[in-house]
């Protein structure tokens, strides 16, 4: 078994100095491990090696996609099957299948997709995991056949901060156009509702009071007037000694 060359500081220094060299005060932040050699198709053979990117980062959705909502559709591509690959890890390859639901979607114009998992339940997007709100319960996805996204853990913990309810169960398809609300999450995206699937209209067709509280609540925590904002930011010491 390969065992990561670097450990959880070095790789957390990696970060800090990279965003502090490229003097960004937000961005988007890319830490790889890759594979160098290993031609014989062995992992053992390889050597693992680590690059940090950062870039500024603009609405992942689009810049109207916070207040009124985004349009999305059900993907004719299914989520990996869970012993496809080690589908808990972010791994590039792990992406290659919503790309192409993405791709299929905005061809169709949509802005997003919504992946089904091998049994015919919603899994999660292309890029982001989802909730449903009935009834002021929020609901979403069990873990099995999605990734565990950071910001979704986070989410869970914030909306039951605030009293809301939240179970993880498994959703069908049409539990989705009978919703209430219905929101995605993600690093890239952070809290954006989905006003419209397969041309049906949810709820009132806009970003919803429960969307609404927890994007506020979000913004918070990501800027560091979050209660909870103290013990999940780490500062970014600057490169410029004062």
């Amino acid at each position: 078994m390969m065992v990561q060359p670097f450990n959880k500081q070095q790789t957390v220094d990696a970060i800090h100095q990279t965003i502090a060299a490229n003097a960004y005060t937000a961005c988007y932040i890319r830490p790889m491990i890759y594979l160098d050699g290993a031609m014989n198709m062995v992992v053992d053979a390889g050597r693992l090696r680590m690059v940090v990117a950062v870039w500024e980062w603009t609405a992942f959705l689009g810049a109207e996609a916070k207040e009124r909502g985004i349009r999305a559709n059900i993907a004719s591509f299914t989520r990996l099957h869970p012993n496809i690959m080690m589908t808990k890890a972010k791994v590039s390859g792990n992406y290659v299948g919503s790309i192409l639901a993405k791709t299929e979607s905005q061809r169709m114009g949509f802005d997003e997709a919504i992946m089904l998992d091998p049994n015919g339940y919603v899994a999660e997007c292309t890029g982001e995991n989802i909730f449903v709100v009935r009834n002021g319960v929020i609901y979403t996805t069990p873990r099995a056949s999605i990734l565990e996204g950071i910001t979704r853990e986070s989410l869970i913990t914030v909306a039951r901060d605030m009293g809301y309810t939240v179970i993880e169960e498994p959703i069908s398809r049409d539990q989705l156009y009978i919703s209430d609300e219905v929101f995605v999450c993600g690093t890239a995206a952070e809290v954006i509702a989905l006003r419209e699937i397969d041309h049906r209209k949810i709820g009132e067709g806009k970003t919803g009071v429960v969307v609404r509280a927890l994007q506020k609540a979000f913004d918070e925590l990501t800027r560091g007037r979050h209660p909870r904002s103290a013990k999940w930011l780490a500062p970014v010491p600057s490169l410029v000694k004062a």
